[in-house]
Parts: structure tokens; sequence; C-alpha cells
């Protein structure tokens, strides 16, 4: 625990907080006092043992770190506390108006995913203050609590032209509706933002965004054509990939380096598939993975071993945003609560299969 090797530090610190409380050990609270005391750069590695630790008083030992003197613990315990699903919210609200930014938006992120609904209004006036690097935890922390508010917020920041946080393109996907599909579009044209407007773009799902997709095949930026093969894919359950060997960086000539599977961004293979196709994607508004698109798909996504990490996350966010449920999906969760959790998913929509697609 004492070493400078990040991997040391962990399983040192892992091993010592898992020590029940018995014969005068306290493993636990060795942790806790260890953590308020470690340098900035390894707060990182307590904050991943203490989210990960299967210990019943986490939540009840971490909570008095809301009211460190150093704002970067705070920041850290209300992160614990949320990636957990577990702690008290009323302790975590007044970070609200912390002095530090770092707190601010792990406590809402907290609040957000303990289902903390008296904190909506304080998140919206919040919204109409802070700087614009705060605007998307903010925002997503709203959408999940239930605030219209929040979505109009993100509509117009991605209107005004003017600074964008590099996440509304998705939440807008996320979040919003059909008739936002021309402001993503439109988006995709910006400099800083078109890779990720293009991913948005795929997210929302419109079947008439598929010969614009198309379009951006020919772009001379190589993440726009990746992003713009993967989001087709997304729509439409082609699975049309590629097998390629990519060198390490600063691997040697000889080396052969590894196989990466990336879409396929060829726009005549795009163009034909899609001509042999087009009927199928009629009579519903938006598609995922080649479906017409319901909040069982993202449980699918969910359940699916093949899904990548950040296709879980964007699942888990979307269920979050538009069943109104605080079930909870982590994608950085040990695996077998990854599965109890997806299990309680799959329950919760066998029991709403005929709601409108994200719809509350």
């Amino acid at each position: 625990m004492a070493g400078g090797d990040e991997a040391q530090v962990m399983a040192g610190a892992y091993v010592v907080a898992s020590f029940q409380e018995k014969d005068g050990t306290d493993g636990l609270g060795e942790a806790i006092r260890t953590l308020e005391e470690t340098a900035e750069d390894l707060l990182s590695v307590w904050e991943e043992v203490l989210v990960l630790l299967e210990h019943p008083r986490v939540a009840e030992r971490t909570n008095p770190l809301l009211a460190s003197a150093r704002p970067e613990v705070r920041a850290v315990a209300a992160r614990i506390l949320g990636r957990r699903h577990e702690g008290n919210a009323e302790r975590i609200l007044p970070l609200l108006d912390d002095a530090s930014p770092e707190a601010r938006s792990a406590a809402v992120m907290a609040l957000a995913r303990l289902d903390y609904r008296p904190a909506v209004t304080a998140i919206e006036n919040l919204l109409q203050y802070v700087p614009v690097s705060e605007w998307e935890p903010l925002t997503f922390a709203a959408l999940c609590l239930g605030s219209p508010r929040a979505l109009r917020h993100c509509r117009q920041a991605c209107q005004s032209g003017g600074e964008i946080p590099q996440g509304f393109p998705r939440l807008l996907a996320m979040a919003g509706e059909e008739r936002d599909l021309p402001l993503l579009e439109k988006l995709c044209s910006h400099p800083k933002l078109a890779s990720r407007a293009i991913a948005a773009v795929g997210i929302m799902g419109v079947p008439s965004s598929v010969p614009f997709l198309i379009e951006h095949l020919s772009s001379d930026a190589l993440e726009v054509r990746l992003a713009s093969g993967a989001a087709l894919n997304l729509i439409t359950g082609a699975n049309l990939h590629v097998s390629v060997r990519a060198m390490e960086e600063g691997a040697d000539g000889d080396e052969p380096g590894r196989m990466v599977r990336l879409p396929v961004t060829d726009a005549t293979t795009w163009s034909q598939w899609w001509d042999g196709h087009v009927p199928r994607f009629s009579g519903s508004r938006r598609f995922r993975r080649g479906k017409p698109l319901s909040l069982g798909i993202c449980v699918e996504e969910l359940a699916d071993p093949s899904s990548p990490f950040d296709t879980r996350e964007r699942a888990a966010q979307e269920l979050r945003i538009h069943s109104g449920q605080a079930i909870g999906f982590e994608p950085d969760w040990p695996i077998r609560r990854q599965r109890a959790a997806i299990d309680r998913w799959q329950d919760w929509w066998s029991d709403h299969r005929g709601s409108r697609p994200f719809r509350r």
C-alpha cells in the first residue's frame, strides 16, 4: 500500500479493506483513513478498490469523507457512493453547493444513480450559472431524474452555435426525439464534434439518416468514416466488419501486430446493402441493430455477451433516462452484480413489453 506502483497499491488496499471487523482488526477503517491522507494521484486507485469491495459497511464508512477538508476526497467519496448505488443522498446533497467543480459533478452523478428526485430543481438551477465544462454531468443527471428542462437545455445548447459540450450530441440522441435528427446532422459538420455527432445519428436510429451516413463514408477524416460505419451497423444490424492488423505504437516493424475488428467503411458496399434491405426498415420510426427500437433492445444490448463496454454503458443510460426505473447497472461492476442487474432489467421488461418505445 505504501509503494508507488498502482497495481501493488490496489492489490494491497483490496486485501486490507476486505478484513472484517473482529479480533480488533478493522481493515475497512484503515483503508478509509489511508484514502483521506493519500496523494491525489493515487486517489483513483482507492476509489476503484472501494467501488469493487464486497463489504457490508462501505457506504457507512465512506459517508464521513463527504465532509473532508480536501475537495478531491469529497469528490472521490461521492463517486464511490454513486457508483456503488449506495449511501445517504441527503448527505451528498450539500455538495451541490461545493466550491469544487469536481465535487459538484461527482455529487450530481451520485444523486442521479441514487434516484434522489428532490435534487432535480437544484440541479436544473445549477445549469443556469455553472460554466459549460460542467453542463454534461448536470444535464445527464437531471435527465435521469426526469427533468424536461434538461432536454430543452441540451437542445438549445446544440442550436446556439456557441460552445457545445462534447457529450451533448450523444445526450440529445439518447434522450431526444426524431425531430432532433436535423440538428444532429447539422452538428456532423462541426469541426470539433463531427465524429461524435455521427455516432449520435446512429444512436438516434432513424432510417432516413442511412443515406446521410453513407455519404460520410467518403470523409477525409478516418474517425468520421469509422464513426459512420459503426453508426450504420448500429441502425441496421448488418454487422458489416473487416478484420485488420494494427501495429502497436512503438512496436518493431517485424512484429505481426494484433487483429482488430473495424466497421466496413466502403460506400459502395453499404449502398448495395441498403438498396437490398430498405423495405425492412418501414413501419417504425427508429431502429437499433435492425429491429424497431424499444427499451427491450437496450436490455438485449446489456445481456449480449459480445456487447463492448461503451455499448453496455450507453444502453444502461438509455434505460435509466426512459424507463423512470432506478434498477441500476454499471458496466464496470463485478460480473456477478452485472448479471443480477441484467436479470432485474429483463424481469422489468417482461412486464412492460406493451409500453411505447422510449416513452415514460
